[in-house]
């Protein structure tokens, strides 16, 4: 039952708190309104996924290096991006039920940890065998984070201004992209390639101030008590099995988009193009800049218009800019690079808002890992059929990217304005639940 437009649970009154108000100017801005655990709840998560994003990224910035020292192809090393993203489905789900039994943090913990000694494991790997196995391993790790720290995030952040949080939380992949191609670049050339994974373990010691400085999710206590009563039913529900499903389609879009749009760039820039190493690097930055910024608008829009209005806002905006993208137009690809990122790669930052609102807390981290990384394994084998449509039926880099990316951006936008009645209209209550400053 709905009790109230700013905290939908009433939970606020259980507590003997008082909720802020949800919307309109007395409200004051949005990022006064979450209280410090808050604030300290979404750094944790933020930073969270911007090493997630480092660690994943690093790799493919050194996997030349790795394939010249144990002289093996670069094809090889690549094989094991899909069993990377593979075991990250198994890392998500298995997060997601931990989280649901244990509360949010724990597996937030352990992630970061498992993270760091893949990455330490793969800085003394004797052999290309090992390295691929602690790739693998790490892919458990990646959906781990993930899922237990949008969970928090999202719980713990006040409803008025969720759907900003929701963008900036996922815009932090952007800054994990830029902080390896900087370090990277600083640290390869002098140390080598194993030295990246050594600083890429450093991040362990976080774990001890999220152990000691983050609050648990204040929706744990429902859940526990949501957890026993659905005890004998849960997942078969007709309602959940149709949210899983159409959420797992929705992001299966959403990452088809972002793969579509940013798996084969550099290729098309340094061959099709064949720009320098300098300028194939500046355009991916402001990709980058472009999706931090992107993603933060897009989940502002997604508070205030709905998500399916932010998605289709983003990927209808996205389509003028292709040709631009693709270096089709002379003398503009800075601009479509930019819009690549600010368009094409914003519709992800909804992803934490839309998916733990499908969900009631009992299950919500078991359903989030699930239906994410479900969608990302679909999507991961876009890259692969891009590269062969471009090997085998004699498309162009540029024209496989303008179609793909363009197909699934908008593939998105009418899966979310097309979405089941049943999936998203019903009692608010199933939303996380918004908490006092």
């Amino acid at each position: 039952m709905h009790t109230g437009e700013g905290d939908p649970q009433g939970l606020a009154g259980d507590r003997g708190e008082t909720a802020r108000p949800a919307s309109g100017a007395e409200a004051g801005p949005w990022w006064k309104e979450p209280g410090r655990e808050q604030w300290r709840t979404f750094l944790a998560a933020w930073v969270g996924w911007v090493l997630d994003a480092f660690d994943f990224t690093i790799y493919l910035l050194v996997m030349p290096e790795m394939a010249k020292e144990f002289g093996v192809g670069v094809t090889v090393l690549a094989g094991s991006i899909t069993l990377t993203l593979l075991v990250r489905l198994v890392g998500g789900v298995a997060a997601g039920a931990m989280a649901d039994r244990w509360g949010r943090k724990l597996p937030l913990m352990l992630s970061i940890l498992w993270l760091a000694l893949c990455d330490g494991a793969v800085a003394l790997a004797p052999s290309i065998t090992w390295v691929l196995v602690l790739r693998t391993l790490f892919g458990f790790g990646m959906g781990a984070e993930w899922t237990s720290g949008a969970t928090l995030a999202m719980e713990n952040w006040p409803e008025r201004s969720r759907g900003i949080a929701s963008g900036i939380l996922h815009g932090g992949w952007a800054v994990g992209y830029l902080l390896a191609a900087v370090v990277s670049g600083f640290v390869v050339p002098l140390w080598g390639w194993r030295a990246l994974f050594v600083i890429a373990a450093v991040p362990a010691l976080l774990v001890l101030p999220i152990r000691y400085g983050v609050p648990e999710s204040f929706d744990r206590e429902k859940a526990m008590a949501e957890r026993r009563a659905r005890a004998s039913q849960g997942l078969m529900d007709p309602v959940l099995l149709t949210r899983l499903a159409w959420g797992s389609l929705v992001m299966a879009c959403n990452f088809g988009g972002y793969y579509g749009l940013t798996s084969l760039y550099p290729v098309l820039l340094k061959t099709q193009l064949g720009m320098t190493t300098q300028g194939v690097s500046v355009l991916v930055t402001l990709v980058n800049v472009g999706m931090l910024l992107g993603t933060a608008v897009c989940g502002a829009l997604a508070s205030r218009l709905g998500v399916a209005r932010a998605v289709a806002i983003a990927a209808f905006g996205m389509l003028p800019f292709l040709p631009l993208y693709v270096g089709m137009v002379p003398g503009w690809m800075w601009l479509g690079a930019f819009a690549g990122g600010f368009f094409g790669a914003a519709p992800p930052g909804i992803a934490p808002l839309l998916l733990t609102s499908l969900f009631p807390a009992s299950i919500r981290g078991k359903c989030v890992g699930l239906v994410f990384h479900v969608g990302a394994f679909v999507a991961a084998f876009i890259p692969m059929g891009m590269a062969a449509l471009v090997e085998h039926a004699g498309f162009t880099h540029g024209q496989v990217i303008m179609t793909v990316g363009g197909v699934c951006l908008v593939a998105m936008a009418l899966a979310l304005s097309l979405r089941p009645r049943a999936t998203l209209d019903e009692a608010p209550s199933e939303a996380p639940s918004p908490t006092p400053g």
